[in-house]
């Protein structure tokens, strides 16, 4: 299904200053989050940073309010999920049929309406334009397993940028001993750190913008601190000088100008404390800066990895299917009857279950006839 994330967003002048205006609320759309997501075999979705949520024969208005309350959490304000469009898996079928392959899912299809989708059940025997497909369908299953390689190449690496571990010592077991492996990896490992570098660049911009934020407020409350020795230096000397002109031994002007210098000294410590207040509000700005960039890198190589992973999941069924394909062109079948089997996952793994023409089809079931 695809989901649709949006977040509410305040006038500027409410977002910095927390004035009440009058200005409406807008949303604007999340599109770290936002994107399509798999219901997996136990019925529920994952979301980066959210959790798994329970989906499965759920309205979509139900679907979309057991996720706000999760979401709102995460961003801190106001938002709303929306359904963009539900599709389900496709079936597969393969065996003796005249178009093995994926065919789209309807309510209450069953094996027959599969097989129909199909074409029906093919010739046994190989004809001559089968020897031309089965050439194709060979380099077509030599350019499958490439593509695996690279998805397996840069599904490890997001998942040990996301683990926080060494590359090579989760890539050998998924790649095997294929001599190309380690080039693979490399290759993923230079462009993934490209995309690292240039957060990095952004990553320490934010944090220079925290320390310069920082360094101006410690100066500020200094000054503050420097205007009250100020300041009780000339209430001591006003005091004096008040004493002085009560005894006549001092003129008004000299009692004027101590009043002024005390009053000067007052306002500028105000306009300090203004200032120091100010630059408080740039040094929290300044780490939210820090504090959303790090969950945005976050999630970003969180989906980026559960995209890899879902592309290899793909990657892996297609050519398994089309494997069985192979294996139906080039292998000769003698037997009368048609059998079926049902290839099922479950919350527990594969189900494999005989099937019959009227069995009830479910998404992602793969057929297998023979």
């Amino acid at each position: 299904m695809n989901l649709a994330f949006y977040e509410s967003l305040a006038s500027v002048e409410d977002r910095w200053t927390g004035s009440r205006g009058t200005v409406p609320w807008n949303f604007y759309q999340r599109p770290e989050l936002t994107g399509e997501y798999v219901v997996e075999a136990d019925g529920t979705i994952s979301l980066p940073l959210l959790g798994r949520f329970p989906v499965r024969g759920l309205p979509p208005a139900d679907v979309e309010a057991i996720i706000l309350p999760s979401y709102e959490s995460l961003v801190g304000r106001k938002g709303f999920v929306t359904i963009v469009k539900i599709e389900h898996q496709p079936v597969y079928i393969t065996g003796p049929v005249r178009n093995p392959g994926s065919f789209r899912y309807v309510d209450g299809m069953t094996v027959l309406h599969a097989v129909a989708q199909a074409g029906g059940m093919a010739a046994k025997s190989i004809e001559p334009w089968q020897s031309v497909e089965i050439t194709r369908q060979i380099e077509r299953l030599k350019a499958e397993l490439a593509d695996l390689k690279r998805l397996a190449s840069r599904t490890e690496v997001l998942r040990a940028k996301r683990d926080s571990v060494q590359v090579a010592s989760i890539g050998a077991p998924v790649l095997g001993p294929d001599p190309d492996a380690q080039r693979l990896l490399d290759d993923e490992t230079w462009q993934r750190q490209l995309v690292t570098t240039s957060k990095d660049a952004q990553s320490s911009a934010y944090a220079k913008s925290v320390a310069n934020a920082q360094a101006d407020l410690d100066l500020r409350q200094a000054r503050v601190g420097n205007y009250d020795a100020t300041i009780r230096v000339r209430q001591d000397r006003l005091e004096s000088i008040e004493k002085l002109a009560k005894n006549k031994l001092v003129t008004s002007i000299e009692l004027t100008r101590a009043q002024s210098e005390l009053t000067e000294s007052e306002d500028r410590k105000q306009q300090a404390v203004i200032d120091v207040e100010s630059a408080k509000q740039r040094l929290a700005m300044a780490k939210q800066d820090v504090e959303r960039d790090r969950i945005e890198r976050k999630i970003e190589i969180e989906k980026s990895a559960a995209d890899a992973e879902r592309g290899l999941s793909t990657a892996l069924k297609t050519t398994e299917s089309d494997l069985e394909i192979f294996r139906s062109m080039v292998s000769s079948n003698d037997s009368a009857g048609v059998e079926f089997e049902v290839v099922r996952p479950g919350p527990n793994g594969v189900i494999v279950e005989p099937a019959t023409e009227e069995t009830v089809l479910q998404p992602g079931d793969l057929i297998k006839v023979h």
